[in-house]
């Protein structure tokens, strides 16, 4: 009878356990939004006469999860299991970077897909690293990556501007710090993006 008491209880508990499961939770880097002062500062007074669109990002392998990748060695990642991207980090790049662009009127035309206007130039690039870092007590996001201004014309690179970024915090951040310092570091290397597309033009 004893035993039947202790098994009935620890049916209860694991029961209750397995009723207890833990959320996954999302999280998304489009915590930006361009501002007035922000469209003066990076564009010209009027946009470029230009039809542009934005395509798909390459992203590397071992970061084109919808998990977020946690370094923890020079060589060694880790996987959260309850915190994952909203998207997949190829697509949220792409409309991450779009959505500056088109918000800014840097361009005449600024376009997701193709549309009836052929475009002149697209904007791509590669995502080579997009984690959190915990490593020997240095914590923080890094991404590293590379936005290109191609010629569609002779599908000629025009400009590109690589990176690798790291903006440290506390190792025991919560997600959403983190979340919110991989959208700053895209939000500055995309500015410096427009800043060499502004140069280019006015050098011509």
């Amino acid at each position: 009878m004893k035993h039947t008491i202790i098994l009935i209880a620890a049916l209860l508990f694991l029961a209750g356990c397995a009723g207890e499961q833990r959320a996954i939770k999302y999280y998304t880097i489009d915590s930006y939004a361009i501002a007035p002062p922000d469209t003066i500062e990076i564009g010209f007074e009027a946009p470029l006469p230009y039809v542009v669109e934005v395509i798909d990002f390459s992203i590397a392998g071992p970061y084109n999860d919808a998990r977020i990748a946690l370094r923890t060695g020079s060589n060694e990642l880790e996987y959260y299991h309850f915190h994952h991207w909203a998207e997949t980090p190829g697509h949220a790049v792409r409309y991450f970077i779009w959505r500056i662009l088109h918000d800014a009127q840097i361009f005449d035309v600024c376009q997701l897909r193709l549309t009836v206007t052929a475009p002149q130039f697209v904007v791509t690039g590669a995502i080579n690293k997009l984690e959190r870092v915990d490593v020997e007590g240095e914590a923080g996001a890094h991404v590293d990556g590379v936005i290109d201004f191609v010629d569609v014309r002779n599908n000629r690179i025009i400009l590109s501007h690589r990176f690798s970024t790291f903006a440290p915090f506390t190792d025991n951040a919560p997600m959403n710090v983190f979340a919110q310092e991989v959208s700053g570091i895209f939000r500055d290397e995309v500015f410096t993006f427009i800043d060499k597309i502004n140069d280019h033009f006015r050098s011509d």
